[in-house]
């Protein structure tokens, strides 16, 4: 299914709608034709007072029947010129009216459809795994869901309506100067392949180009998204001018892509200017031998060439509206791209309701890799019973938090079995499994909304006392209270506006509130200074009461009361015991333990 094809596809909720703005547009290419029928009895009768004998507008073909303009209009209405006069109003009124609402129709049906487009994307994309955002840089998504959305907008909204507006009115107006003189307007039509052909190769090349135009948007996108999230330590290094720099330069190539179709979509319009001026002369050549021999009226060539004209300007239209929708085809392919994305991480049929935790998680025999071929874990066999507190440490790169992540399944295990109470998580559903887990992470995450609804992330409206007591719990309450609108306050952006260890016990008071048997700690106070750590360790012990927890720590401080400690070494599970027994062993974690302490105590 092509991309023009999927992109109908979404007009089908707005059908009526749809129907009703291509009847409009069709009154509206009615009314110019009209408007080029008025212009002959305007030269032939009104200017020459030819009395008010009926004015012949068409006949019927094969009848003979002719349709006159005092047919419309009431009996006391018969002076030619009043005729033709009221009759210029009425049609333009008429045009008017229908330009109008079917302009509205049809872009109330194109940004319908383009929000239907935008919101379908966003969700496909968020529902990806970890893996997915893994590979794809932020900036292009970012790009796919506003530009490449914004040129499909364009083309399904506004040239939308210009292409029905300007299709019905070239229909008509080729039926009136087919009318009006059949020979000369097929001798003026055999131009018109000239310019369709090279407006069609413009057109692809319109759309690749627009391919690449978005492409580079996504880079900048990218930059600015890298620069203004790490703004500190941009400026911490004095690399302001080196970031300008690289903005400028994707900037440049961005300019150098858009110039191409710049280029292509100008070429139109000279091209179908010169076709109307050869046309033109042409025309007005036959037309004094036509005149002076009495085979065409002065208002009948009038007309003709009024309408002949009028007919080259929604070509010349068309052209630009098919220029606009090739760019959105080539915009649209990203779009969709991201739509036919499989989720790496997904919910087997048949997948049951994870029951609520009771005995134990199981690594049976585990292997992970991110990219096949190299692996990060491998034959990690590891039980965590229900209640127990468990570290993982290890040196960097060993898989700790890999292996963490693969328990609330961002990735699936790419050999071996992960299992909950005996259920392998690949066959139960993924919002059960999620749901009994919470996180605390060295990175944390709060949004740009009140203080209140950061605690509340992920659940359904609670009552303030709920929220409270889960601040306090956290040990947050206190400097919440002291905030300008307390639990009301906006945090901005990534909750700036706080400290690391606020930020932190925050996190933590979500956490309790989601209340979940299990609990993954990566690194959550590795980036904290000691009066923070000590408040967000009490606030962390408040939090593992009762629950089973998975540690994550490079610092071995924070692991020494842990039932038991696992060591990871290049993917496998090296040790296991607690401090001290692990410390007499001489092993890595003696290793570990000693480069972090030894040299501290001499």
């Amino acid at each position: 299914m092509t991309q023009v094809q999927r992109l109908l596809g979404f007009l089908r909720p707005y059908t009526l709608r749809f129907a009703v703005a291509i009847l409009l547009m069709a009154v509206v290419g009615a009314c110019e034709a009209l408007m080029a029928l008025l212009i002959r009895p305007v030269f032939d009768r009104v200017f020459v007072n030819a009395g008010s004998a009926p004015i012949l507008l068409f006949e019927w073909p094969f009848t003979g029947r002719g349709v006159y303009l005092q047919d419309f209009m009431p009996r006391y209405i018969h002076n030619v010129w009043t005729v033709v006069a009221v009759a210029i109003i009425a049609v333009m009124l008429a045009k008017g009216i229908a330009e109008f609402l079917g302009t509205y129709f049809i872009n109330f049906v194109g940004h319908s459809v383009v929000r239907d487009l935008r919101n379908l994307l966003y969700s496909r994309i968020i529902e990806q795994s970890m893996a997915f955002f893994g590979k794809n840089p932020t900036g292009k998504l970012m790009s796919a869901v506003t530009s490449d959305i914004e040129k499909v907008q364009n083309a399904v909204s506004q040239g939308s309506a210009d292409a029905l507006r300007e299709t019905f009115t070239l229909l008509f107006l080729m039926a009136v100067i087919l009318r009006l003189d059949w020979r000369l307007a097929l001798i003026s039509l055999l131009l018109v392949p000239f310019v369709i052909f090279p407006s069609s190769r413009i057109g692809q090349y319109i759309r690749t180009s627009s391919r690449h135009s978005q492409d580079k948007m996504g880079e900048i996108n990218n930059v600015l998204q890298e620069t203004f999230s790490g703004i500190r330590i941009v400026k911490a290094f004095g690399m302001e001018s080196f970031e300008v720099d690289k903005f400028k330069a994707a900037t440049r190539r961005l300019l150098k892509i858009n110039l191409r179709w710049v280029r292509a979509n100008a070429a139109t319009s000279p091209l179908m200017e010169l076709l109307g001026a050869v046309t033109i002369a042409g025309l007005l050549l036959y037309a004094r031998n036509q005149i002076l021999h009495s085979a065409q009226t002065t208002g009948g060539f009038v007309a003709f060439v009024y309408a002949l004209i009028k007919m080259y300007e929604p070509i010349k239209r068309l052209t630009g509206v098919n220029n606009a929708f090739q760019q959105a085809v080539g915009a649209s392919e990203q779009v969709f791209s991201y739509l036919d994305v499989r989720s790496e991480v997904q919910d087997r049929p048949g997948a049951v309701v994870l029951p609520p935790f009771q005995k134990e998680i199981v690594f049976e025999r585990v292997a992970f890799d991110y990219e096949p071929g190299l692996p990060l874990l491998r034959n990690v066999n590891l039980r965590i019973g229900k209640g127990e507190v468990v570290a993982i440490v290890g040196s960097s790169g060993a898989g700790k938090t890999s292996l963490a992540n693969l328990i609330p399944r961002f990735f699936d295990v790419t050999g071996g079995r992960l299992l909950v109470d005996g259920h392998d998580v690949r066959d139960v559903k993924t919002t059960s499994l999620r749901a009994q887990i919470g996180m605390v992470t060295q990175e944390t995450i709060l949004f740009n909304d009140t203080v209140f609804n950061n605690i509340c992330y992920g659940h359904k409206p609670l009552h303030d006392d709920e929220v409270e007591k889960a601040a306090r719990a956290a040990l947050a309450h206190d400097f919440i209270i002291e905030m300008p609108e307390g639990y009301r306050t906006a945090l901005g952006e990534r909750g700036q506006r706080l400290s690391g260890g606020q930020r932190q016990r925050i996190a933590i008071a979500r956490a309790l509130l989601k209340n979940p048997p299990l609990l993954i700690l990566d690194e959550a106070t590795s980036e904290l200074d000691t009066e923070s750590e000590l408040f967000v360790q009490r606030a962390l012990g408040n939090l593992m009461t009762g629950r089973t927890v998975v540690v994550i720590a490079h610092r071995l401080s924070t692991v020494r009361r842990a039932d038991r400690i696992v060591v990871l070494d290049r993917g496998t599970v090296s040790e296991i015991g607690t401090h001290d027994d692990l410390v007499n062993r001489g092993g890595i974690y003696q290793r570990l333990h000693d480069l972090q302490f030894v040299d501290v105590e001499s």
